[in-house]
């Protein structure tokens, strides 16, 4: 749910204009992270369409690294490689929660304000809530308030103009003797897509496209102001796409599930102080690139050992990145899929892995593996240098409600409470890839669109039916739940709900279905196990959330319902 507001800030960021600023320190750095933004919605990056003539006149004067991707197509863990320069594998979120960035992350921003840079980040959705390691570093920070709105398929976010607006009041009261690093997530283009009409018009008619154009509108207000400031005279912007979407290439509708490069190819471009003109630069790059390179900008010093390059250093003959999706294997038990894209091609791994030998290849679904075993083996075995290397200690679970129902909301499946424990991607599997699931995840869509307005009938039918098909689809297991306790079905949901209980990691919502659905049957004593068990999970997800006082108040109520 898109919500309106900053009128005030956007005045006060105006009325800041009306005197002449200070000379900007050469230092400072300006990110702005697009989030669900493919590469080509830029002519750059091979767009076809102009709908962001703001960051178009910008990537006209920049460095533009045509061949960039991202570590993953979700925004949490996308952005925590942008801010510490490493892999999922290794700094430990490698999905939209629950898991939180560990606090033993050295960010971009932690090392900006050690130097005495101002440091501000204002974001345009709760998937990057603070709970969940986001902030860590920045001074000044605003991120969507929670509201109590539920709706499925919505998320609380804020429109890219009141983002904007946040960055534009602290831009005009910031301290002006000193540095600053300033970040921008806008949230636009991801679903729902919920354009104003003229938006969709200029683009095309296309919603998607609608989004974009609206974005770029908000953003062309903050290069108002950053002119006027003759930022780009001394400063250093970076403008970078967290992932793309999909919009029905491979059967693909949004991002998540797959490793596909329409949600995995993102603009990325750098504007250094004073540029006049474009440079196309071809080498292969990721996000994680964004923190050494920034941190060569502010004169900074990122520590040894990160998977990340300064894209202003002169490029590494032969360096591949590395890639995942995860979110199949989480919600549906899929294989999990990782990648490695070089200049040899790019290689995706799962029980289904394949190789494309060029974009042409990829688009066309060309799988070129049989003929490309060397490229393949040199592929696993950079991803396999990842996966081995040292990681970040986790920090547990982030400890918003509102976040983790925000996460829900979007459709990544992730209102459960533990984390679970990822497997080695290499590993052995005998699960089915992602890539050959394309019927089940449509028809398990379908049906919680179903349940979602009420029809639970259709919807446990069509639930049923995947389950059979998948018993380890904890997401349609969850869901069928759901809905036949909905129907009060009430014997039939506690063969659900244990099914579920089999599987890792437990879930709260399981023991509480099965606590509601013994005590409707009048099983008391049924009831009172499971009552037991939740409060033991409530200790458990406390502990790893770092609140041990809550913790300590259900650990009292554990002991006092024991004694009953």
């Amino acid at each position: 749910m898109k919500v309106r507001s900053g009128g005030l800030a956007l005045l006060l960021a105006v009325a800041s204009g009306c005197s002449e600023p200070e000379a900007v320190d050469s230092r400072s750095v300006v990110l702005v992270t697009l989030d669900t933004t493919r590469a080509d919605a830029l002519l750059a990056f091979g767009g076809e369409r102009e709908v962001a003539p703001a960051l178009e006149a910008l990537a006209r004067e920049s460095i533009c690294f045509t061949n960039a991707r991202t570590v993953a197509p979700l925004t949490l863990p996308a952005h925590a490689s942008m801010f510490t320069g490493l892999y999922p594998p290794r700094h430990g979120v490698r999905n939209n929660g629950p898991a939180s960035l560990s606090s033993e992350a050295d960010t971009l921003a932690e090392h900006a304000a050690r130097a005495g840079f101002q440091t501000a980040g204002f974001v345009g959705s709760l998937a990057l809530d603070r709970a969940y390691g986001a902030a860590q570093g920045f001074e000044a920070w605003t991120q969507p308030a929670g509201g109590d709105d539920r709706v499925r398929g919505q998320i609380s976010d804020r429109v890219g103009s009141d983002v904007i607006a946040d960055a534009r009041a602290w831009l005009a009261r910031r301290d002006r003797t000193r540095p600053f690093f300033l970040w921008v997530h806008l949230f636009d283009p991801h679903a729902p897509y919920v354009a104003w009409p003229e938006h969709v018009e200029r683009a095309g008619g296309h919603p998607y496209w609608g989004e974009v154009v609206a974005m770029d509108a908000a953003l062309a207000d903050l290069w108002t102001d950053l002119r006027r400031e003759r930022f780009f005279e001394r400063g250093t912007l970076c403008v970078v796409g967290d992932h793309g979407e999909a919009l029905g290439e491979h059967g693909e509708d949004t991002h998540g599930q797959h490793v596909w490069d329409s949600t995995l190819r993102v603009p990325l471009f750098v504007r250094l102080p004073g540029a006049r003109e474009a440079r196309a630069d071809e080498r292969t790059t990721s996000v994680v690139d964004v923190a050494p390179t920034l941190a060569e900008a502010m004169g900074l010093h990122m520590p040894q050992g990160l998977d990340g390059r300064s894209l202003l250093a002169p490029a590494e003959p032969g360096r591949g990145v590395y890639f995942e999706a995860l979110s199949g294997w989480a919600r549906f038990r899929w294989s999990p899929l990782c990648g490695w894209a070089s200049a040899e091609g790019k290689y995706v791994h799962s029980t289904a892995p394949r190789f494309a030998a060029s974009e042409h290849d990829e688009r066309s679904d060309v799988d070129s593996l049989a003929s490309h075993a060397e490229q393949a083996e040199r592929a696993r075995a950079g991803i396999r240098a990842v996966v081995s290397a040292p990681r970040l200690r986790t920090n547990g679970l982030a400890a918003s409600e509102q976040g983790t129902l925000a996460i829900a909301a979007l459709g990544y499946g992730h209102s459960g409470e533990l984390e679970p424990e990822y497997p080695d991607p290499l590993q052995v599997s005998d699960l089915p890839s992602p890539d050959t699931s394309f019927d089940e995840y449509r028809a398990f869509s379908a049906a919680v669109a179903l349940a979602a307005t009420g029809k639970h009938a259709a919807a446990v039918e069509r639930f049923e039916a995947i389950v059979a098909r998948n018993p380890h689809s904890l997401s349609a297991l969850d869901e069928l739940a759901f809905s036949l306790i909905a129907q009060q079905r009430w014997p039939r949901a506690i063969e659900v709900l244990l099914e579920r209980r089999r599987h890792s990691p437990e879930r709260l919502s399981t023991e509480q279905g099965l606590v509601q659905c013994y005590t409707a049957l009048g099983d008391e004593a049924r009831a009172r196990v499971h009552t037991l068990r939740a409060l033991e999970l409530l200790v458990e997800i406390h502990q790893r959330r770092g609140e041990p006082d809550k913790a300590r108040q259900y650990e009292a109520i554990l002991a006092e319902a024991r004694d009953r």
